[in-house]
């Protein structure tokens, strides 16, 4: 992310911009260092009218994570999004990736820095804890960025647009896939995150409307990791003792982010799980799980990125700025061209 950048202020050309902070009277009042600000954030100011006139725009991404691939696949949508709506509007739009590497320290409030200092006209951003960048949003807008959600929203912030997970649905689809396999008189355990966010209680609220209580034998939680997650797994299926659990509906894809461990063999028990990593698709292969429950983590970058180039080009708002996304099924019947769709995103 390190750009080599060269800056050339022309004072004239500042006060043209900026003559409400350059009479005589007010310059013999200001302290230097506040005239040098003064200069510099008109500078900044002049330079962006400048990029928009030539219709040159600057859009940053901030996925929750580096390590998480569904963000990669968000980041290539609004990639070719940028590139499509370039060459249909004659324009250029840079597009800079400011997922944060969360393993290395990184952070979203990092990352909403950088792109100011980078000076974005707008942003896309998946909220991974909102109240710690309410803030960093709020100054963002008031600085005339634009600002577009997808995944989740942070409450009474109103942005360009907002593409939302329909997580109430993929819990409700997770559970009805389940059903299919399950035996007619069959229970299931359900595993969460020990601390859910309003997605993850959403989607246990979906579950729970589509199994009815009846079919659900436990509810149990976990640490959102792959390790936390087996040894969950393989304490409820010991004290399991009567074998009422015929089936396993996974809310995070956790237990399939390493090599399987599952205290079962493949097609021994009916499992879907709601995916956000390609290295599920070896647990669908394998047996191990019959079917996965998928966001449109491509299609967010594309909406996304068009929402903001009409704006800041065209002015044009989006005629529904508030969209939920439904998520679908993905099973033996089209699980050859979802592979090939990851292929794609990661190469």
């Amino acid at each position: 992310m390190n750009r080599k950048k060269t800056f050339v202020y022309f004072v004239p050309s500042v006060v043209n911009h900026c003559p409400q902070y350059f009479t005589m009277s007010r310059l013999r009042h200001l302290p230097c260092h506040l005239i040098l600000a003064a200069l510099l954030l008109c500078a900044v100011g002049a330079y962006a009218q400048n990029r928009e006139l030539l219709g040159e725009y600057r859009i940053g991404i901030v996925g929750r994570d580096q390590g998480n691939a569904i963000y990669q696949a968000t980041y290539l949508g609004a990639l070719d999004a940028a590139r499509d709506l370039s060459e249909q509007y004659s324009i250029d739009v840079e597009l800079l990736d400011f997922t944060p590497n969360v393993e290395h320290g990184g952070s979203q409030s990092a990352s909403l820095a950088g792109l100011f200092i980078e000076n974005a006209d707008g942003f896309i951003i998946s909220p991974a804890e909102p109240e710690v960048i309410r803030s960093s949003i709020e100054f963002a807008l008031e600085q005339e960025q634009e600002v577009v959600f997808f995944e989740n929203q942070i409450a009474a912030i109103q942005p360009l647009a907002a593409y939302i997970a329909d997580e109430a649905a993929a819990g409700r689809l997770a559970a009805e896939a389940l059903l299919t396999t399950l035996p007619s008189t069959g229970r299931v355990a359900i595993l969460v995150s020990n601390h859910p966010n309003l997605g993850m209680q959403d989607r246990l609220v979906g579950a729970r409307a589509a199994l009815g209580y009846r079919r659900i034998e436990a509810v149990v939680s976990c640490a959102p990791d792959y390790q936390s997650a087996i040894e969950t797994i393989h304490a409820t299926q010991e004290a399991d003792q009567n074998d009422l659990i015929k089936g396993w509906l996974f809310l995070g894809d956790w237990p399939l982010l390493g090599m399987p461990a599952l205290p079962w063999k493949p097609g021994e028990l009916p499992c879907v799980a709601i995916q956000s990593s390609p290295s599920a698709f070896m647990y669908i292969d394998q047996g191990y799980v019959s079917a996965l429950i998928v966001h449109p983590y491509y299609d967010w970058g594309k909406l996304s990125m068009a929402a903001l180039v009409n704006k800041l080009h065209k002015q044009q708002t989006p005629a529904e700025r508030i969209q939920h996304n439904a998520p679908r099924v993905i099973d033996w019947r089209n699980l050859e061209s979802y592979r090939e769709s990851w292929k794609t995103w990661l190469k």
